[in-house]
């Protein structure tokens, strides 16, 4: 997942531009994170009881706060004497009377034969079963019953009937029962019937709660006057929640802790010239690339951003897997790693996630860097591993920080850390074009995809121009050898070795490999004319390769492969015509710009290469290195490679690279022994055979 390479210094005409869009760059990205990053302290969090003072609370001038204390104490008065509100019961009528009727039959069972059996009465029912029916003849007991049941019935009906007001029962229903009824019967019965009477009002919970509520908010707030410059709250107290109510009464609601900001603010200062040291040091090609930070940044601050959003109450779905993934396939493993760490940091610094949490993204963003992936569709799979190391790490670390907790919220939480990991895949696998669009990066994924020999203007170029299909592939593959040689990006040098001569398509039999033995129309034209054919391959090719989209990087190979060399063969022939003093060289330079890095400096050795051994017959592989050697100093020397960063030594490797290919596709075969029928020598015959 080796990303693209380019020179170390700006890509522009003007070093001023250049300056001014990187400062700015850097400015926005500073910027962005200190308010992502910040934003507990900026915006602050609501204060709340056991919440620590961040700072010395002072009344700034006299004033009238509420005296929490004696506010409370009028409210709990308020409340004491608010009476609750009861609701009748409609079960207890039916209850009473069912109770009081077999008291009743128990009472006329007294009068019959007594039976031996064992009563299971309580002491209280038998006591006054007993005594009604020692005050009771049997010849009274019918009109006693009725009696009592009609006493009973109007004293639950008519009266309401309250759980803590049982003792004065017995004294009301006396007054239901028949005057004409013996004082000593009444009373007895009176305590029959109050015993047998069940509650028929209960308590209203939900009307007697709001009726409470509405009699403390109609107590006015007890207020105490406050000198200015009291000291009301010491920096580090544990704040009660008596403290929370006066500071929300001075209009203090949030906490805003601005020396946390200012030490986010220094700590990130000191992150940036770090990680800047980093980039100058060992990722030069990033460092000097405002597009390539712009993209750092954005990744940083869009996960920054989620995690202040979202971090405390969903931490499981921060997209740090997803940032992790994104930053090493553009990249590449080792700006990632540092990158993501420093982002790691700043999101517990800044607490946006808790411990537990973040270990387990933590982890999942391991398994990101560790995947070695080469195609999109690898992307899913890696998603699934990174959901999986989540929930494990998630698992793992919360018996370090909660040992104890019950079973269902653990798997409720390994479940959507396993999703949460999963969405981190989704979020890259959909992220990465927009990336790519966006900041003009060219990824592994998209490089690999232009090679395929279904893209659209390869299928035309196979069509139109076959011989320089064929010689697009030939070139590739000695610029693949060459940039394996050396640890250039293989992909890339693929991908522009194939698009590098598109333009040729458009008038291809100006192309000798595209002549096929026919008559060569630059022998009836002038060498002015054949030098403007053969220029507008590039101008052709360009304006192709922008029509397709393909990405800058790959139609850099278009002009670079040719740099500013000279056509020689127009050259020469012009020299011939006109005199060599008569003839400008730079009239027959192609315009350039000379390769601007490593990756299309191979790409015009390889093209170079295959021509001219292409144009040999039968050589050696001492001549073809020779050749070739002669052809790289040539290069060398005109000066095509000072803009690339390649090295005589890697120009070396390239050549060797370049020769082990040439000598697998040219290996000698085997000589068989003629034939009179010059095909396949037949195997002889056994007679033939010495003995």
């Amino acid at each position: 997942m080796s990303p693209h390479r380019r020179q170390v210094r700006p890509q522009t005409n003007s070093p001023l531009k250049w300056t001014i869009q990187w400062l700015l760059v850097i400015l926005l990205s500073y910027s962005s994170l200190i308010v992502t990053l910040g934003w507990p302290f900026i915006f602050g969090h609501p204060i709340q009881a056991g919440d620590v003072a961040e700072r010395d609370y002072v009344a700034h001038k006299k004033t009238s706060i509420v005296d929490v204390v004696k506010t409370r104490e009028a409210q709990e008065q308020a409340r004491e004497s608010t009476v609750p509100v009861f609701k009748k019961d409609m079960k207890a009528y039916s209850a009473s009377m069912a109770k009081l009727r077999s008291l009743l039959d128990l009472v006329k069972g007294r009068f019959a034969q007594p039976s031996n059996e064992p009563t299971v009465l309580k002491v209280l029912d038998e006591n006054l079963v007993s005594t009604v029916a020692d005050a009771l003849s049997k010849k009274d007991y019918q009109q006693w019953r009725q009696q009592t049941e009609t006493a009973a019935l109007r004293f639950i009906k008519s009266t309401p009937l309250y759980p803590d007001a049982r003792a004065s029962w017995r004294q009301i229903v006396y007054e239901f029962l028949p005057e004409d009824m013996s004082t000593d019967l009444r009373n007895r019965t009176a305590s029959l019937i109050a015993h047998c009477m069940q509650p028929n009002m209960v308590l209203d919970d939900e009307a007697t709660h709001q009726r409470f509520e509405s009699s403390q908010i109609d107590v006015k707030p007890v207020t105490k006057q406050v000198e200015s410059g009291t000291l009301l709250i010491t920096r580090g107290d544990r704040l009660t929640v008596e403290d929370v109510m006066m500071l929300k009464d001075m209009g203090n609601t949030h906490a805003h802790d601005l020396d946390n900001l200012l030490g986010i603010a220094i700590a990130l200062l000191a992150a940036f010239c770090l990680f800047g040291v980093f980039l100058f040091t060992l990722e030069p090609q990033f460092f000097f690339s405002p597009s390539a930070i712009a993209l750092m940044a954005t990744v940083s601050v869009v996960t920054s951003g989620i995690a202040a959003a979202v971090g405390r109450e969903y931490p499981q779905f921060v997209p740090l897997p997803a940032a992790a993934l994104v930053l090493s396939v553009i990249f590449g493993r080792r700006v990632a790693i540092v990158l993501a760490l420093i982002i790691i940091i700043f999101a517990r610094v800044s607490d946006l996630i808790d411990g537990p949490h973040l270990v387990a993204l933590t982890a999942a963003s391991c398994m990101a860097f560790a995947t070695n992936i080469t195609k999109r569709k690898e992307l899913m799979l890696t998603g699934v591993m990174i959901g999986v190391v989540q929930a494990i790490g998630y698992s793992i670390a919360s018996l370090i920080y909660r040992p104890e907790g019950p079973a269902m919220p653990m798997m409720l939480e390994l479940i959507r850390n396993l999703l949460g990991g999963l969405s981190s895949s989704i979020v890259a696998i959909g992220s990465l074009p927009f990336l790519e669009s966006m900041f003009g990066i060219l990824t592994p994924f998209r490089v690999a995809e232009l090679s395929e020999p279904d893209q659209p203007l390869l299928r035309q170029l196979e069509e139109k121009a076959p011989g320089t299909y064929q010689h697009s592939l030939a070139v590739a593959n000695l610029a693949e050898a060459g940039a394996k040689a050396i640890k250039a990006d293989v992909n890339l040098v693929r991908a522009g070795a194939m698009y590098h001569d598109i333009g040729k398509m458009v008038t291809p039999r100006f192309f000798i490999e595209n002549q096929l033995g026919d008559k060569n129309p630059h022998d009836e034209i002038s060498p002015e004319e054949s030098r403007a054919k053969v220029l507008a391959h590039v101008t052709n090719g360009i304006e192709l390769a922008r029509k397709y989209g393909l990405p800058r990087q790959v139609k850099d190979f278009v002009p670079e492969h040719q740099g500013t060399t000279v056509m020689a063969y127009f050259y020469h022939k012009a020299c011939q015509r006109d005199g060599f003093e008569n003839v400008k060289e730079s009239d027959y330079r192609y315009p350039g710009p000379k390769p601007q890095c490593k990756e299309t400096a191979i790409v015009m050795l390889a093209d170079v290469s295959e021509a001219v051994t292409h144009s040999l017959r039968e050589p050696t592989t001492e001549e073809v290195e020779t050749v070739m050697s002669n052809v790289f100093k040539a290069r060398w020397d005109d000066g095509q490679f000072d803009e690339s960063g390649l090295s005589e030594e890697e120009l070396e490797k390239v050549k060797q690279g370049f020769v082990r290919v040439w000598r697998t596709l040219h290996h000698d075969r085997l000589k068989y022994p003629s034939t009179t029928t010059g095909k396949m020598p037949v195997p002889p015959s056994r007679t033939s055979q010495p003995s």
